[in-house]
């Protein structure tokens, strides 16, 4: 067995908990942390928790040739069809910077450095359609019961969130980190805008200034006119025992509602997706919408941009004044 640099032997398990300490201390995403945490327990579990000077690379091409035949995902559905490619990459990923920070800690030749990445094809953006939207909404207004229909007790607060996320396109950590005092009205239009904070590092989400329409402004005044009392520090969403959300409670709430409503899919980056799709569609530019988004680099952007393109080419093939009019 060999040993590492000062003589200690580490567990496979114990490097995982370090890394996962270390991750949050250095301002990583507790979403993408934990993420990549429940993908290295799976390699954990598949190696039999060897020690970490013994893994080799065709351990780990092992590993994520399992993956993608002959493991069984857990899922809340009861679906276990097999990972996806945007899946198995983030396993190779949760790989990568497992060593990377094993080789920084503890002076280690990294054996991942050969580990080919899967490769595989973004999935299709999917936007709401208005019919859909429509729907969730209705869904967030009332539900069926065993014999009368009846209206939901968090009505406006759900109508408040889903009108936020379909007119700001914020991501899911950033509504539920909005407080109180982020909720800004201007007293021209009597609109709200809302302050983006960066969460820690702000790598990932920057801090800007999104804009809310008027039919949404008017949804946020409701909820925030039926809550008994409001302070400014308080989160802007709260659940019924007056708890602030996390990102698992909107993923949940989002999908019961699409559930009821009828439409699949329905989770916060749909919602994403949906915003900057009509920015584009009814004449944003590319660069403001950059900008609203909180994206580093214009990589997203251009595949939105492309949607719309394609859009735009449909709507001049039926509009065309010289084929409609035979000429």
């Amino acid at each position: 067995m060999r040993l590492l640099p000062n003589g200690v032997k580490m567990k496979l398990n114990k490097a995982i908990e370090g890394f996962w300490i270390a991750r949050l201390a250095d301002s990583y995403s507790p979403i993408t942390v934990d993420r990549y945490k429940g993908c290295l327990k799976k390699l954990e579990e598949f190696l039999s928790n060897p020690e970490i000077t013994e893994i080799t690379i065709d351990d780990l091409r092992r590993f994520m040739v399992w993956l993608s035949r002959d493991y069984k995902p857990v899922r809340f559905s009861g679906d276990q069809s097999p990972l996806s490619g945007a899946s198995l990459d983030v396993h190779w990923k949760a790989i990568r910077s497992l060593f990377n920070w094993i080789s920084s800690e503890f002076e280690l030749e990294r054996p991942d450095l050969t580990l080919e990445q899967p490769k595989y094809q973004s999935p299709p953006v999917q936007p709401f359609t208005k019919e859909e939207i429509r729907k969730l909404l209705q869904a967030c207004r009332k539900t069926a019961g065993s014999k009368n229909v009846y209206r939901r007790p968090t009505a406006q607060r759900d109508l408040a969130i889903l009108m936020v996320l379909l007119d700001t396109g914020i991501r899911r950590g950033e509504l539920v980190r909005l407080q109180v005092n982020d909720l800004n009205r201007d007293e021209n239009t009597h609109t709200y805008h809302l302050r983006i904070r960066p969460y820690r590092s702000g790598l990932k989400s920057r801090s800007r200034i999104v804009y809310c329409g008027r039919s949404t402004s008017r949804y946020l005044w409701r909820y925030l006119a039926e809550r008994e009392v409001v302070y400014d520090d308080d989160p802007l969403f709260l659940t019924r025992e007056d708890r602030p959300l996390d990102g698992q409670f909107l993923y949940n709430l989002l999908r019961r509602t699409g559930d009821r409503a009828g439409v699949p899919k329905a989770n916060p980056h749909r919602f994403r997706h949906t915003f900057a799709i009509q920015y584009l569609r009814n004449g944003g530019d590319v660069f403001t919408l950059q900008r609203l988004l909180g994206h580093s680099t214009m990589t997203m952007v251009k595949r939105y941009l492309a949607i719309s393109s394609v859009d735009d080419k449909e709507a001049h093939r039926r509009a065309s004044p010289g084929d409609r009019w035979r000429l």
